[in-house]
């Protein structure tokens, strides 16, 4: 390892957290990670475990404001809300649906796509150093289209065609020879070429987490109380761990991130979209081999280590307001229609809080009134397909350094905050 420069504090330990960690730590920093309670089991823990460079359509879309009727009438299993929740946090909604325009959705999606690049690579190259190939499944994202007229409405293929994604489509027929877990009530599949899946993202996040504690890497399992920016560096407080001490300090904690930057002032135009997930065993025949997304129902259906995992759609509340696990039991009920699945090896189902930024892209960047203060969440969907990307590109502003792709914006100054 090269010289050390310097100490660095990251508070979140979900994978954005630790590809920093691993990322800083590569580079020569001290690093030393933490997090209330073990890492890689929050928000980290609960998705489709795809890596992918095509994952580039932010949700506040032209799409989704034409959608937006249906949505609001909760006719969409991809979407449920608390009115009490959004009336609330109205100006919130309406800033966040002002971002829904063609120029932003084209902005967006280029500098998703570059990030994804770079994360990809990043990912196959730990994975391999960690020596947990086994996790890994290529071409392994597919959406499938449950009609001819919800197909021609995916627009998504307009930005794909844009950036150069790769992908094939299918029509009903060939869907079976391709993945014949599938029972044939879809009409049209696109898959997407250049992915990859994983069949534990939480032994993933632990296999980065190994790659760092094994080259001298620190994690402290506390809850953060508090941040003190003192002169040439900062003071964290904790509950369980009492004060530490480092010249710099990353906030990489996703649905709570704004929460602990606005002790130091700032105001971060964070929300959160809750999501679930519930694993089925599969029944005799063909496995699933990939991760399925049904765009009609608004679910996912991925294989994993544990089963077939069904994650819902979106959940639009509180924070930590008390689970709702309608969404999750429909997808359930929709996914049954689609794959032949035996019982619920959970008997409750999982729920996570996906950070999520007014214009659906992450905060990565120097902070801008304090000096060694850093920013790296927000990532919504795609945190698992961009955290190695987002740490380099932190890693190299850390160092005054060319960044691997254009980070302008990611910038936390692209708000007034």
């Amino acid at each position: 390892m090269t010289e050390s420069k310097g100490s660095v504090i990251i508070v979140g330990g979900g994978i954005v957290g630790v590809c920093n960690a691993l990322a800083l730590q590569k580079a020569g920093f001290a690093v030393t990670l933490i997090d209330r309670g073990q890492p890689g089991r929050e928000t980290s823990y609960g998705n489709a475990g795809v890596l992918c460079e095509s994952a580039i359509s932010v949700v506040n879309s032209p799409a989704m404001l034409r959608a937006l009727p249906k949505l609001l009438l909760g006719r969409s299993n991809g979407l449920r809300f608390s009115v009490s929740y959004v009336l609330r946090r109205l100006g919130w909604m309406l800033r966040f649906l002002s971002y829904g325009n063609k120029r932003h959705w084209h902005a967006a999606g280029r500098a998703l796509r570059d990030l994804q690049l770079v994360s990809l690579a990043q990912h196959k190259a730990w994975i391999a150093e960690a020596g947990v190939d086994d996790l890994l499944r290529h071409g392994a994202w597919m959406k499938v289209f449950r009609s001819e007229a919800s197909f021609a409405a995916y627009e998504e293929r307009e930005l794909l065609d844009e950036v150069g994604s790769n992908y094939t489509v299918f029509e009903r027929e060939q869907i079976r020879q391709i993945e014949p877990a599938l029972k044939p009530i879809y009409a049209k599949a696109l898959l997407l070429e250049d992915t990859c899946q994983v069949s534990s993202p939480a032994q993933l996040t632990d296999a980065y987490l190994g790659l760092f504690t094994a080259a001298g890497g620190t994690v402290v399992r506390a809850k953060v109380t508090g941040l003190i920016d003192n002169p040439g560096g900062w003071q964290i407080e904790t509950e369980e761990a009492g004060r530490l001490v480092s010249d710099q300090l990353v906030i990489a904690a996703g649905a709570w991130s704004a929460e602990i930057a606005g002790w130091l002032g700032y105001d971060l135009p964070l929300g959160w979209e809750r999501g679930y997930h519930l694993h089925l065993e599969p029944d005799v025949g063909p496995p699933l081999t990939r991760a399925v997304l049904d765009m009609d129902g608004g679910f996912a259906m991925a294989p994993m280590q544990q089963g077939v995992r069904i994650t819902s759609g979106v959940e639009i509340t509180d924070r930590d307001a008390p689970p709702n696990y309608t969404q999750v039991r429909n997808s359930v009920k929709q996914a049954r229609g689609a794959l032949a699945l035996k019982g619920e090896v959970e008997d409750v189902p999982w729920m996570g809080r996906r950070p999520t930024m007014i214009d659906s892209l992450p905060v990565i960047g120097a902070a801008p009134r304090h000096s060694g203060l850093w920013f790296n969440f927000g990532h919504q969907h795609v945190g698992l397909s961009m955290a190695p990307g987002s740490a380099l590109a932190l890693c190299a502003m850390m160092q005054a350094m060319p960044e691997p792709v254009d980070m302008h914006l990611f910038r936390a100054t692209r708000f007034r905050i």
